[in-house]
């Protein structure tokens, strides 16, 4: 894909759109890893975002969260009839179908909400909370899904997530882990492309003509070229507050490690994505997790640039 700037933007020639086709890409990964930036990148390529009216915003993500606020309140209550919060997850492992089979809400009614907000197809959606609730969104939304799975070291995850919300490093570590595990579990025969956050922020327009290549090899039509200038307003390497090299993953403890090493080797695009083969959890992970715990109401502090009050339903006791 060419990442040079045009106007009108071309449409990517020689690429049907298959009744196989993808009708939307799900952007995995844990808070604070670079989901929004990727959401708004994978909809420069095209795919359309919520309804403007929906949207998120607050003063954490000032160029926008990129998610739907009625989808992010549905994802709390799916939570909520599990007993877990985005802060204290369902298990990873076999402890998983136990936990969400007490979800009381069904496919019919989360379809009817996704589709009241996302009205275009091919679409674009990430929200954090997605990526534990994985297998209920696969049968909720079907299978012509694709996914952008987005990582970032665990330790600047966790010290985000302690500036935020003054968890301490080794609560923010496991939920990481957490979230990571789930991910590479229930993606599993998906169409999916791994990336890292570093890649997205060292070089966005290389980062979304990949993707681009990625979801015009599942048959979506794209713009033949970038416009250098949408994607680069963008990101800005600025706001990135924290910056560790992969040598101090081993810092975060075995289980992170592995996980960040899984995700790291399998970059990159599969059409039909496999597993890694991870040791099980350790029980220190729900250990550490238990010590906030899903009845707790975490801080919220502004960020530095910012003196602004929690947008309303996004943190917290949401």
């Amino acid at each position: 894909m060419s990442t040079e700037p045009t106007a009108p933007v071309a449409r990517r020639r020689g690429v049907p759109w298959r009744r196989s086709s993808p009708r939307g890409v799900l952007v995995l990964g844990m808070h604070r890893s670079g989901t929004s930036a990727a959401t708004r990148l994978v909809n420069v390529l095209g795919p359309s975002l919520c309804l403007p009216g929906d949207m998120v915003r607050g003063p954490w993500n000032p160029n926008g969260h990129f998610e739907s606020r009625s989808l992010m309140h549905l994802d709390n209550a799916l939570l909520a009839e599990m007993g877990r919060t985005w802060w204290y997850p369902p298990p990873a492992g076999e402890g998983y179908d136990a936990v969400a089979a007490a979800v009381t809400t069904t496919r019919a009614q989360a379809r009817r909400v996704f589709r009241r907000v996302h009205r275009g197809v091919p679409w674009v959606w990430k929200d954090p909370r997605a990526s534990v609730l994985l297998p209920f969104w696969r049968a909720a939304l079907g299978p012509r899904l694709a996914a952008v799975v987005v990582f970032r070291h665990p330790l600047e995850v966790a010290e985000s997530l302690e500036r935020r919300h003054g968890v301490p490093l080794s609560f923010g570590v496991a939920l990481w882990e957490r979230y990571n595990r789930l991910v590479l579990a229930h993606s599993a025969g998906l169409p999916v492309l791994v990336t890292s956050y570093d890649e997205l922020m060292a070089d966005p327009m290389a980062w979304t003509g990949l993707t681009g290549d990625f979801l015009a090899s599942l048959g979506m039509e794209l713009p033949g070229r970038l416009d250098r200038a949408a994607v680069t307003a963008f990101v800005d390497a600025e706001l990135r507050h924290s910056t560790r090299p992969r040598t101090d993953v081993a810092t975060a403890g075995p289980g992170a490690a592995a996980v960040y090493d899984a995700l790291h080797d399998r970059r990159g695009a599969s059409h039909l994505f496999v597993a890694p083969p991870l040791a099980p959890e350790a029980p220190s992970v729900t250990a550490e997790l238990e010590t906030v715990g899903p009845n707790a109401t975490l801080a919220w502090r502004p960020p530095p640039q910012s003196s602004g009050p929690s947008p309303t339903g996004t943190e917290g006791r949401a």
